[in-house]
């Protein structure tokens, strides 16, 4: 009722923001809400036997249809030093767009068990159990999940893709595709952190490097996949390029866009959500 009456004092994207703002005080065990506008934020745990995955969803109106009805989904992996929450702006307006939107904190971010797991088993299999959700969603298209992820996010969205067969596309952006070859390009001090994060380099612990090396599964992936790669990214454009022939040299469809490199105040909003994600969802259900 609160809610309610301040809603009607101020404009509906403010209210949207603080709404978001609120939630994020503090992560409960499972919270919703509706705006005044009629849109539905949940934030809650997914549970795992190794712990629990903070998730972050939003979803259109849902009273006034008859039957329901059913909306394509996107989930969203972040990247290094983030949460499920950094894509909330980006969320609450898309969903306008004719979309569920719902983001996890992967293991070790967050309010997510760790610790981290640099695009390991815990983070795959936290995604997969996102998209597991999805699919049981009565107002989730079950031929449109798509998952947009970006850095290790991409990458454990490659990976979950090629066990989960309920991914409808992919769009990955600056993510790494072959770890083992891309550790020796990288800078000392992503080095220092792979190898803290690995338990040491690859001639130490080569299972550790190949697991999180999504062209070792190119052939299994299905769904269409768009890379998006920046020049400057975190990691070099190679990977991507040599990802891309990997999934066509295995009959699948891929693409490569590259794109420019974006600033802090746009990582916020995150406007390749817009330029890139929805066009391609778009395109994609119309080959179909």
């Amino acid at each position: 009722m609160i809610l309610r009456k301040i809603s009607k004092q101020i404009p509906r994207n403010v209210f949207f923001l603080l709404i978001s703002t609120f939630l994020l005080a503090g992560c409960v065990a499972d919270h919703e809400t509706k705006t005044a506008g009629g849109e539905v934020i949940r934030e809650w745990f997914m549970e795992f036997p190794w712990g629990r995955v903070e998730a972050y969803a939003v979803r259109p109106p849902d009273e006034g249809f008859s039957p329901p009805k059913s909306y394509p989904a996107i989930l969203l992996l972040h990247g290094a030093d983030a949460r499920a929450q950094r894509f909330r702006r980006a969320m609450l307006a898309h969903v306008h767009d004719g979309f569920i939107l719902m983001s996890i904190s992967l293991p070790g971010f967050g309010a997510s068990t760790g610790p981290e797991d640099f695009a390991g088993p815990k983070s795959v299999e936290a995604t997969i159990g996102a998209v597991r959700y999805l699919n049981t969603r009565e107002a989730v298209r079950k031929d449109g999940i798509f998952v947009y992820g970006i850095g290790q996010g991409a990458s454990t969205a490659a990976l979950a893709a090629a066990r989960s067969t309920n991914i409808s596309g992919l769009i990955l952006e600056n993510g790494f595709y072959d770890l083992e070859k891309t550790y020796a390009l990288l800078p000392q001090k992503q080095k220092s952190r792979i190898r803290a994060l690995l338990g040491g380099m690859s001639t130490v612990n080569k299972d550790a490097y190949r697991e999180r090396s999504p062209i070792r599964v190119a052939g299994k992936i299905k769904a269409p996949v768009l890379l998006l790669h920046s020049q400057g990214g975190p990691y070099p454009l190679g990977g991507a390029e040599a990802f891309l022939n990997a999934i066509e040299g295995n009959g699948g469809r891929a693409e490569l866009q590259r794109i420019k490199n974006q600033g802090p105040l746009e990582s916020l909003t995150h406007p390749n959500i817009a330029k890139w994600v929805i066009p391609f969802i778009r395109k994609t259900h119309k080959t179909r």
